[in-house]
């Protein structure tokens, strides 16, 4: 991008800053003009692969607390065996780090190694040129791309271009707290079809009252990511077609939506609010939420935040893991699986066979693997997959995550479009989703405002 450009942008991004200050807390997601080219800068010229390795990186990924001190570990293992390198961190909870991402790229000052959520390819590079190319031959000794199965590679391209790797597939998994189930009289693994779940509900208030529901609020993404699940079991369909046109009729959606309202009256969900949950959350700790849909590369906070101190149960005593809710007849199985996240390289940064190098070691070294352990998921690089799959052999990883994966892996999945998680795509159907869970629109208008917008909202994404 011309420097111009670049400030004129800078200066809109200004505007919007004090706009949204001004509008208090109900402020949109920013929006990033795509593909940033990045200006001419000094790279270092590329050593060899056996040369000392030197300079100083920054990274950046977001996570919690035991994510943060496993990436601190292995980047201070990696600092170790190569003493001419310094890798800074930049790290935070999920909750604003898209914005973040969003100001650090318009100026430029974005960390030269990141963690991007999946569909933030398609958000920042549908041209392929906001972040470096990792085929780019500079950084291919480094990093090698072969421990990658291309379908993998192909699922991170953008215009044809490799913007990043992938850490592992996810999907989204029922977590059920066994305490909360048990107390009403109920059997978890007899839990199957959305009618089971709506019949638990209805038990769990029986027993435990108002306030203690069969599954958390959800919040706005987990809630529409079992819509969606919802409409792909009984259409047999996915959200677009192969030219990405919506795939769903109003009827389709009106049915979706009334399962809302169904999960509503009987207790499976609370409405929105104050109380929505997040891993933390003083209610889901206290057990009135009686289970999470959750990826399986993120279940570990709201596990570790767990305990029944009277049974002496703690964590994963008191999780089951279960396969998706589904219905008679089901055409799919509802498991829509993604890259948990993925990594790219910034294109400004001065020293990218250091950049390279650290993610290679990242996804293959067995040290590394073993100190992430679930806590990016389970690994795509075939090096770290088996590593991985050594570690859960020998009893030193396991728990709910490895679990999940393992039911998702015994399930066929579809892979979800990344239009789904594009924010003015998700936005719309979020809204109408969360107005129906609230009882303000009925599940017919809420399909009809849908079916009106989203195709126009699709092509403004592609144009």
């Amino acid at each position: 991008m011309k420097k111009n450009k670049l400030w004129m942008l800078l200066a809109a991004f200004a505007v919007v800053v004090f706009v949204l200050a001004a509008c208090g807390n109900d402020e949109p997601e920013l929006t990033l003009e795509p593909d940033i080219v990045a200006p001419d800068v000094d790279v270092e010229p590329t050593p060899e692969p056996d040369a000392e390795l030197a300079g100083t990186i920054t990274f950046s990924w977001w996570g919690n607390d035991g994510r943060h001190e496993a990436t601190r570990e292995i980047a201070e293992l990696f600092m170790a065996e190569n003493p001419g390198v310094t890798i800074n961190f930049d790290y935070g909870a999920w909750a604003g780090w898209q914005d973040y991402m969003t100001t650090s790229l318009l100026g430029g000052v974005e960390a030269d190694v990141m963690q991007l959520n999946f569909n933030w390819l398609q958000l920042f590079s549908p041209l392929g040129t906001t972040f470096m190319d990792l085929e780019d031959p500079r950084i291919t000794p480094f990093l090698d791309l072969s421990n990658w199965s291309a379908a993998d590679l192909d699922v991170t391209r953008r215009n044809g271009v490799l913007q990043a790797v992938p850490a592992g597939m996810t999907a989204r998994v029922p977590f059920m707290r066994t305490d909360i189930y048990e107390a009403a009289g109920l059997d978890i693994a007899e839990i199957n079809t959305w009618d089971d779940l709506m019949a638990a509900g209805d038990a769990i208030r029986a027993h435990h009252g108002e306030g203690v529901y069969a599954l958390s609020p959800l919040g706005r993404a987990s809630l529409a990511y079992m819509w969606l699940s919802y409409l792909e079991q009984f259409t047999g369909r996915q959200f677009a077609d192969e030219n990405n046109q919506f795939n769903y009729t109003v009827e389709e959606l009106t049915r979706a939506f009334e399962l809302i309202e169904r999960l509503v009256e009987h207790n499976v969900i609370a409405q929105p609010g104050e109380d929505n949950i997040n891993q933390s959350n003083p209610r889901w700790i206290a057990g009135n939420y009686g289970g999470v849909s959750e990826w399986d590369s993120s279940i570990n906070g709201w596990i570790n935040n767990l305990t029944d101190v009277d049974a002496g149960l703690v964590g994963e005593d008191l999780i089951q893991v279960r396969p998706h809710f589904t219905m008679d007849g089901a055409l799919l199985s509802g498991f829509m699986a993604r890259p948990a996240m993925v990594f790219g390289i910034s294109n400004n940064t001065n020293y990218p066979e250091v950049a390279a190098a650290f993610l290679n070691f990242l996804f293959t070294d067995a040290r590394a693997i073993a100190i992430q352990g679930t806590d990016r998921g389970v690994p795509s690089n075939n090096i770290g997959l088996q590593v991985f799959e050594d570690l859960v052999a020998a009893g030193e990883i396991g728990g709910a995550a490895v679990l999940a994966n393992n039911v998702v892996q015994d399930n066929v999945t579809t892979t979800m479009s990344p239009l789904v998680e594009f924010p003015s795509i998700r936005d719309l159907f979020e809204f109408a989703l969360e107005r129906v869970q609230m009882g303000v629109d009925s599940a017919e208008y809420a399909a009809e405002f849908v079916f009106e917008r989203i195709q126009a909202e699709i092509d403004a994404v592609m144009d």
